[in-house]
């Protein structure tokens, strides 16, 4: 074989550019190029096929050189029709390298040449777009991408805030939430202002507003969550809210937060790091958002447990968990060692406790439990296995239920009206507590919350004062108590808010769901979830928790206060840049 020549065949492939060039030249006289406008990125091309359809589309884009280095991934442009009164509204979802010419750039010619003499002039570059909507001249509303753009057809950026708001079909008023954001930059316009977004708080296009649809709020550690939550939380405080099986009385809800870090009292103080005049907080207000302490409006309540002290607030209220409550709720003493037989039988004697008790604390039901003498009645008349009977008494005779129920402070079922009056935050500090007294009394606040709002509880006074108002339940560290686990305690706490959070609409209940494990929440719990705040998380939680196909890959990369908005009966899926500071003391 004869010996290959590099220099050789170089000259011999420049001789036939040349040619071609040069014939090219004689027969074709191009008009002269217009410069593209700096918001222009280039111009809808076909390397292939360009379509539009129900199903999926093929819009391509070439980028010409001189705007290659200004393009990324998840922009959003517009495309217009020219021959309908529209213009279509797109994310760049891909970016991509073709080749200019028929030479293989993994050829034999390319791997003996110097990299440095190889330059992206030998391809173009193609932006490949996911359409979205179309945004009308008049039209406040998107419509279905269904015309085809003309090839050549100019492609700019966004360059309008309405342009954004209606391709997305973000609300114009509402709960503020953050600014929209592309790769964690906020977008600014014409305006040089950012494009503030808002969850549904009215009637006017979901029927109902989203907060009573129910909201999560997920992202690892360090990524902004509480900061995010006690932002977002700040803005219910003080919104109206119809109910609608209350004649239509319109009424301010009662915030109930469950917080496990004690840190959620921080929403009664200003932010000491704040100024009025701070531009952002100027900007804030502009756009209709709240910022500041609520002061009188948030109470602490703390749940009192032999030998534990709380420290945190220097306002707040001692309560303790009256044993009565277990009549209602008898799985606060079943915890997660009993079986369904056993968990049976517990009910039946709690039961039988309260018919006959006088004195209904916790100490005369252990003793009733224990009193051998009311053996032979447990095995006969109720029907209970003495292995079984045995296994309850255990469960029965924990230490820290005689520390939890019955401490001598306010009963709460009988400050329940300052606990959960309309207008009022009551936050529900739990870090000073003992793991079992803590799941007591979490587990005790949530069920009275969500059986007022399912259940006729008109006999219990707390009930009858929960039914009447709006309410929005807080639950810090949600994965602990709406778990997958499957115990019998589990199952039951689980069921009721699955049916909670179905009437939620028309019970005026709203759930908002905090937690850094959201894939062990359980899935019947996340099923009634329409709204998700996703912060920072790794592509396997992403996954788990639903989120758009085309955020899965980059969240583990969001940093903190960045975030996607997942609420299909608010918008199209989004990315957001959070506040970067706290509207309250943080």
């Amino acid at each position: 074989m004869a010996e290959f020549d590099l220099e050789q065949e170089l000259q011999r492939m420049r001789r036939v550019r040349e040619k071609v060039l040069s014939e090219d030249a004689l027969q074709t006289t191009a008009p002269p190029k217009r410069a593209l406008a700096p918001e222009e990125i280039g111009h809808v091309a076909i390397s292939d096929e360009l379509y539009v359809s129900t199903t999926e589309h093929c819009i391509e884009v070439y980028i010409p050189e001189e705007k290659r280095n200004e393009v990324a991934v998840s922009e959003y442009v517009v495309i217009p029709l020219k021959y309908q009164p529209y213009k279509i509204f797109a994310r760049l979802k891909k970016l991509s390298y073709r080749k200019r010419d028929a030479i293989d750039d993994m050829s034999e010619i390319h791997a003996r040449l110097n990299l440095e003499q190889v330059s992206e002039d030998e391809y173009i570059e193609i932006a490949e777009l996911e359409p979205i909507s179309m945004v009308g001249t008049q039209d406040a509303r998107p419509a279905e991408v269904r015309y085809l753009p003309k090839p050549n057809t100019i492609v700019r950026r966004v360059v309008d805030a309405d342009e954004i708001k209606t391709g997305l079909d973000i609300p114009q008023s509402g709960l503020f939430l953050g600014y929209v954001s592309v790769n964690g930059e906020r977008i600014t316009v014409k305006s040089q202002l950012p494009i503030p977004y808002y969850l549904i708080n009215d009637t006017s296009k979901t029927g109902d507003p989203l907060l009573f649809t129910h909201t999560l709020i997920a992202g690892m550690s360090g990524r902004g969550k509480t900061h995010t939550s006690k932002n977002f939380l700040r803005q219910v405080v003080g919104s109206k809210y119809k109910m609608e099986r209350r004649s239509g009385a319109e009424r301010e809800p009662c915030l109930v937060i469950i917080d496990p870090d004690n840190e959620y009292w921080g929403l009664k103080d200003e932010n000491p790091n704040l100024s009025s005049d701070n531009e952002e907080i100027v900007n804030l207000k502009a756009v209709g958002g709240k910022c500041g302490g609520i002061d009188s409006r948030l109470n602490v309540f703390i749940a009192n447990e032999e030998g534990k002290k709380y420290a945190g607030s220097d306002r707040y209220t001692n309560f303790t968990i009256p044993f009565e409550l277990v009549q209602d709720f008898p799985y606060l003493i079943a915890g997660g060692e009993l079986n369904e037989m056993q968990y049976d039988g517990l009910v039946r004697l709690v039961q039988e406790f309260f018919k006959t008790a006088t004195a209904k604390t916790y100490a005369k039901f252990h003793q009733f439990v224990e009193d051998e003498g009311n053996t032979e009645k447990f095995l006969t008349t109720f029907g209970i296995h003495e292995g079984t009977l045995r296994a309850i008494r255990r469960r029965v005779s924990r230490s820290y239920f005689q520390k939890i129920f019955d401490q001598g402070a306010n009963p709460l079922t009988k400050i329940y009206n300052e606990a959960f009056n309309e207008g009022a935050v009551s936050v529900f500090p739990t870090d000073h507590l003992s793991e079992e007294g803590e799941r007591v009394v979490v587990l005790t606040i949530m069920s009275m919350v969500a059986d007022a709002k399912t259940k006729a509880m008109d006999d219990r006074e707390w009930g009858t004062q929960l039914g009447r108002i709006p309410v929005v339940l807080a639950v810090d560290e949600a994965h602990s108590y709406l778990t997958k686990s499957e115990t019998a305690q589990d199952k039951i706490i689980v069921e009721k808010f699955i049916r909670a959070a179905k009437q939620g609409r028309k019970n005026r209940l709203g759930l908002v769901l905090i937690t850094q494990n959201p894939q062990d929440v359980n899935d019947g719990v996340l099923s009634q979830i329409s709204t998700k705040i996703l912060l920072g998380m790794d592509s396997e939680m992403a996954e788990k928790v639903n989120a758009p196909k085309h955020y899965q890959k980059i969240l583990p990369y969001f940093e903190k206060g960045r975030m996607v908005i997942h609420s299909p009966d608010n918008s199209h899926p989004l990315e957001l840049r959070g506040l970067d500071f706290c509207v309250v003391r943080h």
